[in-house]
């Protein structure tokens, strides 16, 4: 007898995107919000008509599967149970913090299929979603009541900027292009939400910009009223500041001398040479006009490398370092970006 497909199983429990008629102008919708090998969490949306046989509302409902081995069937879980002492009654929430947002952006694209049929009257099947990407979440949270709309949007930021955190803390391994790639992923599909890493107060941020053969990794502004820029350099979360050596001395002993590490020693002079040409374009250069921005200042350059390392001695050479640099120039380690983003993520939690 041939093993049995689990995952052949799940997918019969679960049909393609679409909208589909039952009887007497009911219909049902189902969709996979999230997938790995280990975990499935799925909508279903179930229509209701109105006496004119069209639909005047939907109930909503997510499950969660999970499983430890791909050979064990899957199991619907709750993430959280919780049991109110008052009134005597039980909780269930469902984790949808996966796949760097993915899940709670696909929740809103199906929300937005189950919108866009309020009003109309199934016939058969309708797929309301075609390209799923194109849709404007804007919108869907327009066709919500204002409270609700503002809370979604904003617990959605809240979420977003914890995954991205997250990502980071767990990512601390890989190489500059790793994250490079992860800003990239999907033709640029995240990138400006993606971008929230670096603070919330840059804006319009432009990836990978070629002026005079030179490419910059982000290029970005705090005002939109001004045409100020910020320019930052990525390195690796594994490279350092520092070059650290054990010397020995004349009496025979060893000391320890900090010198900047050679990506640091790179990254400077190649970072400020890429202030100075672009503060040469003008208005027409075609290099501008092909990235999409206009001539203007470059006020600060960002170089981001590396992590703090819980050492006196080093805190106080990074420390040393960074207060000899001009305003102009800044370093930052990927300690900093998530220190940062913990403290944006409080604030907002706290005073909005």
């Amino acid at each position: 007898m041939p093993p049995v497909d689990f995952d052949q199983q799940l997918e019969e429990e679960i049909r393609a995107v679409s909208i589909q008629e039952r009887a007497r102008g009911f219909a049902v919708s189902e969709e996979i919000l999230y997938k790995t090998i280990y975990t499935t969490i799925v909508a279903y949306a179930f229509h209701i008509p109105d006496s004119s046989g069209k639909i005047h509302h939907f109930d909503l409902k997510i499950k969660k599967y999970f499983r430890k081995k791909k050979s064990e069937p899957w199991e619907a879980v709750f993430d959280e149970t919780k049991k109110d002492l008052v009134n005597d009654y039980l909780s269930y929430s469902i984790n949808l913090n996966l796949g760097n947002g993915l899940a709670v952006k696909n929740l809103a694209e199906f929300l937005n299929a189950q919108f866009e049929v309020i009003g109309k009257k199934i016939d058969k099947e309708k797929v309301v979603v075609d390209n799923p990407e194109e849709i404007d979440i804007g919108d869907l949270l327009g066709k919500i009541s204002k409270g609700r709309a503002d809370e979604l949007s904003f617990q959605t930021r809240i979420q977003s900027l914890k995954e991205y955190r997250n990502f980071l803390i767990e990512n601390l391994d890989k190489n500059e292009k790793f994250i490079q790639d992860w800003l990239d992923e999907d033709r640029g599909k995240y990138r400006k939400q993606r971008c929230l890493i670096f603070g919330l107060e840059f804006i319009d941020h432009k990836r990978e910009g070629e002026l005079s053969r030179k490419r910059f990794d982000i290029l970005t502004k705090t005002n939109e009223l001004s045409n100020e820029y910020v320019l930052f350099e990525l390195k690796s979360p594994c490279d350092d500041t520092f070059q650290i050596k054990e010397v020995e001395n004349e009496n025979g002993g060893k000391s320890t001398e900090y010198h900047l590490s050679p990506q640091i020693a790179r990254s400077i002079p190649q970072i400020l040479h890429y202030k100075s040409l672009f503060e040469s374009k003008t208005e027409e250069d075609d290099d501008l006009q092909r990235i999409g921005i206009k001539a203007g200042k470059i006020s600060k350059c960002i170089i981001l490398i590396g992590q703090r390392k819980g050492d006196s001695v080093w805190e106080n050479h990074f420390r040393a370092v960074r207060n000899n640099f001009s305003n102009l120039l800044e370093i930052w380690t990927y300690t900093d970006l998530i220190h940062k983003l913990d403290i944006t993520i409080k604030n907002l939690e706290e005073n909005l």
